[in-house]
Formats: C-alpha cells, structure tokens, sequence
C-alpha cells in the first residue's frame, strides 16, 4: 500500500494504477503460494479432500480480495 500510494503521489493517478496492479499481483502471488502448501499439506499426493479444497478456495478468496482492499484504503490519497 505504501509502495502505491508513494508512486502515486510522485507520478499522479496513472503511476498510482500501475503501482498497485504490481504489488497486487505481487501480493496475490506470495498469498497463494505460501498459503496453498500450509492448506493442502505435504502428504496430498492425491486429488485434496474437501476441506483441503474449502481451504484452498478461501485462500484464493482472501487473495483475489487483497487488491480491492488496498484500492478502497489508498484511492483517496491520490488523485
């Protein structure tokens, strides 16, 4: 959110989108990736079961919401 916002002070509102579209994407990657090895375990050498595919929807839920999150929080700062 900072690293958008800083962007986005500095460059105006078209630095502003390009900032948060990376670090969104940045941080999509980095919640997926770390929280889809914790939801399905080590040992899912098979299709999940499913809570491990509960878990790992809501965890692609809580990804895929983080964007909109940090664009309802800074918007206003820059315009």
């Amino acid at each position: 959110m900072i690293l958008s916002v800083l962007t986005g002070l500095l460059f105006g509102s078209d630095g502003y989108y390009v900032a948060l579209a990376w670090t969104s994407s940045a941080l999509m990657y980095f919640i997926v990736r770390s929280l889809r090895t914790a939801a399905l375990g080590p040992d899912s050498m098979g299709g999940p079961v499913p809570r491990q595919r509960l878990q790992l929807y809501l965890t692609l839920g809580a990804a895929a919401f983080q964007p909109l999150i940090i664009y309802w929080l800074t918007f206003h700062l820059v315009r």
